[in-house]
């Protein structure tokens, strides 16, 4: 058997993985009969040796490919004569014979290229995708994730953690298994996603950073009073406060550049709510308030350094400054 996991959906696939790895058994024979191989330092002599090993002492052997099929669609990106994509033409002819007992996975993380070798390579496979998932995706995902786990958790819950964490299922998945173990088998809250995700906690960030760009002092202050509450100190709020304004930085860079706002995301490394807030933010802020911004940043953290101020008075001095 032939498939392709095809997807930028790491965790998906992943999982997935896991599921062909179970069905090598006996479990104690697993790890000995699964073979994981990079495509860009293989030929197809070596991939045929691999499925064609006989399993050991098992009734199945798992041979994993990662990144073949987008190596050969890619010109100018040959290796030796033996590993070109003229070579791997002899595939469906060569792997038409391929043994019950072993399963071939390829694994892409990138679109599937066009050309003919691969065309002929996915005629005999069976091809699985897994794209981002959209909002309403995410939203049934996270809800069947808690009903796998038996986590019990209101719906406003998913849809905060869903806005705040976006397409990051692994995070997602950490976040949620944290708070069965807090949640001790209880209902889960907005009100506990709020304290123990880091992401949700961001919200009240852009909350202050907005705050300030507005001129809204008052705001301000009871943004990041609610922070504190949660057991933020000044100075880390500052640290937050300063990553977001290096972040509007490269972003209002970017989007000169005429960087889309995907590219911006993995440039950036942001995704789901925290970018979707960084990119309404750069409309609000010219770079001068932003390089402004930056430097009474710094100008704060001297002063509590050189014992002027506690956190606290310089971090309230600086929301004054910052109208």
């Amino acid at each position: 058997m032939i498939v392709v996991l095809e997807g930028q959906d790491e965790f998906r696939i992943s999982e997935r993985i896991s599921e062909f790895k179970l069905t090598v058994t006996p479990p104690e024979m697993r790890e000995i009969n699964t073979a994981v191989i990079d495509g860009n330092l293989l030929t197809i002599g070596e991939l045929f040796a691999a499925v064609s090993t006989v399993p050991f002492m098992a009734d199945k052997r798992l041979v994993i490919v990662e990144g073949l099929l987008n190596k050969l669609g890619s010109p100018g990106k040959k290796g030796s004569s033996e590993n070109s994509s003229t070579e791997w033409t002899d595939f469906p002819q060569l792997f038409a014979g391929m043994p019950e007992t072993a399963t071939l996975l390829f694994v892409e993380k990138t679109t599937l290229p066009t050309r003919k070798v691969v065309s002929e390579i996915l005629k005999q496979s069976k091809v699985e995708k897994f794209p981002s998932l959209r909002y309403r995706e995410l939203i049934s995902w996270i809800e069947a994730r808690c009903s796998l786990l038996g986590v019990e958790i209101e719906s406003q819950a998913i849809a905060l953690l869903a806005d705040s964490v976006g397409n990051e299922l692994r995070l997602i998945d950490s976040e949620l298994n944290k708070m069965k173990t807090y949640s001790s088998g209880n209902l889960i809250t907005t009100s506990d996603v709020r304290l123990m995700v880091p992401y949700v906690r961001q919200q009240n960030v852009f909350r202050v950073v907005d705050a300030v760009i507005e001129g809204r002092t008052r705001d301000a202050l009871s943004a990041s009073a609610s922070l504190i509450s949660l057991g933020e100190s000044p100075s880390a709020i500052l640290r937050m406060v300063e990553r977001q304004i290096r972040f509007l930085f490269s972003t209002k860079y970017l989007i000169s550049q005429k960087v889309s706002a995907s590219d911006i995301g993995r440039q950036i490394n942001l995704s789901g709510y925290p970018l979707r807030k960084t990119l309404e933010m750069e409309k609000k802020i010219s770079q001068t308030r932003i390089l402004n911004m930056h430097n009474k940043l710094l100008e704060s953290n001297i002063r509590v350094r050189d014992g002027r101020l506690t956190e606290q008075e310089s971090f309230d001095l600086l929301i004054a400054e910052l109208r």
